[in-house]
């Protein structure tokens, strides 16, 4: 009888602890709390457990529902990794000061892609751009030369055939996208990942909204990168494509062109500073034999020291073929624009930024 009661309390407790094991299953299977706990247990090791995921005065955080979909980390401090069913891509790296080696380069910047929009500063002090593609973060470490860099790709990519609706309602352009989301939660991710490897960084203002979409303007209204170029050297050119200027900036462009004559290909000028600058050094020709200017096959490169930058800052131009053939009827010249135009373009580049010792290539 004994044995039989027994008997009978053991199967009763099991039954209720597999009943309990059940109910705990199935809560931690379908319960949002125990979803979101198995969320912050995996972002603690995940892409290195430096994304910013919970919610701060930079980035209202990422929802537990957001897929992990890898995580590559080719290297220590470097981590390449996937969110959500698009497949955002996230960079976070920290790249070291002096000379980088073509791997180190690599793994910290990916390659650019051509966009709809050129290279919008982020302001608010933050160094860095977003160009419709991507969000590009870059934080300094103070007493070093290392550097934070971060890139997150928007899910929303702006294509080709979105660009005549941006450029027609330029305050619109923002609307229904996720690109101050990705820009918000890249620079959370910056910051902490600065915090995790020791780099004490200089962060700006919570961004509450992004830059205003550059579009096509009259030259003589040139107010960003392209203002105070001599377009008076050559009349034709009529139409400018500019960044604004913002002192934080990593990279600015400045396009003009002719709308009656070479619309589509465009004079361009460009700068870039820190990191950016060497791995468009090395991507491209840009080198004499002092390695700092020159000029060539109708294009233009100059280098200056900046602060805080190891590497020289970057400056490049390119003249259109078209220039020197596409003529008013009954006229034909030189072209004449392209050269001091650059000469201008670096110059006010280069002060903007409180950078020295600009070496630029020599005139005709």
């Amino acid at each position: 009888m004994i044995r039989r009661t027994v008997f009978r309390w053991t199967a009763w407790v099991a039954g209720v602890l597999v009943l309990g094991l059940l109910v705990t299953w199935i809560w931690w299977r379908e319960s949002d709390t125990a979803a979101r706990w198995r969320f912050e247990e995996a972002m603690r090791t995940y892409c290195g457990g430096v994304l910013a995921y919970e919610e701060g005065p930079l980035f209202e955080g990422l929802g537990h529902e957001v897929a992990l979909r890898g995580d590559h980390s080719p290297r220590k401090d470097a981590h390449t990794c996937w969110l959500g069913t698009s497949r955002r891509q996230v960079v976070v790296a920290l790249l070291p000061g002096g000379d980088p080696g073509p791997g180190e380069l690599r793994d910290a910047l990916p390659p650019l892609r051509d966009g709809v929009l050129l290279p919008l500063p982020l302001g608010g002090g933050w160094r860095g751009w977003i160009d419709g593609s991507s969000a590009r973060v870059l934080l300094d470490c103070r007493g070093s030369a290392d550097r934070v860099a971060v890139t997150v790709e928007m899910t929303s990519r702006l294509r080709e055939e979105d660009a005549e609706e941006v450029f027609a309602e330029p305050e619109r352009m923002w609307e229904d996208t996720d690109h101050l989301f990705g820009t918000r939660f890249a620079l959370a991710t910056a910051v902490k990942a600065a915090g995790r490897w020791g780099c004490e960084a200089e962060t700006g203002k919570p961004l509450t909204s992004l830059p205003e979409v550059t579009r096509d303007e009259e030259a003589e209204r040139a107010d960003g990168t392209c203002a105070g170029l001599p377009f008076a050297l050559d009349r034709r050119l009529d139409t400018v494509r500019e960044t604004a200027v913002d002192r934080s900036a990593v990279y600015e462009i400045c396009e003009v062109t002719a709308s009656h004559h070479f619309s589509t290909d465009a004079y361009s000028f460009s700068a870039r500073f820190g990191p950016y600058a060497l791995a468009a050094r090395r991507a491209g020709d840009f080198r004499d034999t002092t390695g700092e200017a020159g000029a060539g096959g109708g294009t233009f490169w100059a280098s200056a020291r900046c602060p805080g930058d190891t590497e020289r800052a970057l400056f490049t131009g390119y003249v259109p073929p078209v220039a020197f053939t596409a003529w008013f009827p009954g006229e034909k010249g030189g072209e004449a624009f392209g050269l001091p135009a650059f000469h201008e373009f670096a110059k006010r580049s280069a002060e903007r930024h409180g950078c020295t010792d600009l070496r630029l290539p020599k005139t005709r």
